[in-house]
C-alpha cells in the first residue's frame, strides 16, 4: 500500500475479478470431515438454475473475468453441467472442473471435452485408500478417484491433484508427491485445513500435533 500524508496507508487499489468460482451446490456424496460446505446447507435454499448461472458467467465475463471454476459441494451432481461448460465456453472463459472424481465416468469425460472444458482437478484425501476411504465416508472412494485421475490424462486434460493436508495425512506428503507423480499429475495443490463449517466441528481430530509439526520443520531443513 503506498504511504499518506497522514501516515495512513492508502486504500489498495481493486483489480478486475479474473477468476469466477461458481459453487454450483452444496450437494456431495462424500463426507469429508474438513468440508467447507455450510452447516446449515439442507436450509440454503434452491441452487441456481441453469438460466441463473449462466447469467452470473455473462455478468462476471463484463467484469473482466477470464478463468472460471465449477465447484461444489460435488459440481458433478448437477445433471446440467455439460450445458454450463459450453456457455462458458463461448463466452471465452478458461474452464476448470473441481471435483472428488466422484460420478465422474468416461462418458462424461468425452461429454465435458465436446463442451469445452479446458482442465480438472480432482481431490484425495490421503495417499493410501485405507485412510483416503475413511476421511471420504465411501469404500470405494479411492479406487475411483485413482481410476478417473487415469482416464482424464487419457482424454488429455491438463490435471491437478489436490490434498487437504491435516492430523491424518501430514506425514504422507513423501507419498503423496510419489502418487502424483505415477499418475502423471502436470500440478499439485497441498491445501491447509480451513476451520469453518464441518472443520470447525472437527478441529480437534484434524489439527497436526506440535511433534508432526516439528517433525515436518525438521524434514524441510
Amino acid at each position: 500500500m503506498k504511504s499518506t500524508g497522514s501516515n495512513l496507508p492508502e486504500k489498495a487499489e481493486v483489480g478486475l475479478p479474473l477468476w469466477l468460482l461458481a459453487e454450483l451446490t452444496y450437494r456431495c456424496p462424500l463426507q469429508c470431515p474438513y468440508c467447507s460446505n455450510p452447516l446449515d446447507f439442507a436450509a440454503q435454499g434452491q441452487e441456481l438454475s441453469t438460466e441463473q448461472w449462466k447469467q452470473v458467467m455473462r455478468q462476471a465475463r463484463e467484469m473482466g473475468a477470464a478463468q472460471l471454476g465449477f465447484s461444489g459441494g460435488e459440481p458433478l451432481v448437477r445433471q446440467d453441467l455439460a450445458e454450463l461448460i459450453a456457455e462458458a465456453r463461448g463466452l471465452g472463459y478458461y474452464t476448470n472442473l473441481i471435483t472428488s472424481g466422484i460420478g465422474l465416468t468416461e462418458a462424461r469425460l468425452a461429454e465435458f471435452k465436446q463442451a469445452g472444458l479446458d482442465h480438472i482437478q480432482i481431490s484425495f484425501q490421503a495417499s493410501d485408500e485405507e485412510v483416503n476411504n475413511l476421511l471420504a465416508g465411501s469404500k470405494k472412494a479411492f479406487a475411483q478417484k485413482l481410476a478417473m485421475a487415469r482416464a482424464v490424462k487419457a482424454h488429455g486434460y491438463p490435471m491437478v491433484l489436490n490434498f487437504v493436508t491435516h492430523r491424518h495425512n501430514i506425514d504422507q506428503i513423501d507419498r503423496i508427491i510419489e502418487l502424483c507423480v505415477a499418475l502423471e499429475a502436470d500440478f499439485v495443490e497441498l491445501a491447509t485445513c480451513q476451520f469453518y463449517g464441518w472443520a470447525h466441528l472437527n478441529r480437534v481430530g484434524l489439527l497436526p500435533t506440535r511433534a508432526q509439526l516439528r517433525a515436518g520443520r525438521a524434514h524441510h531443513q
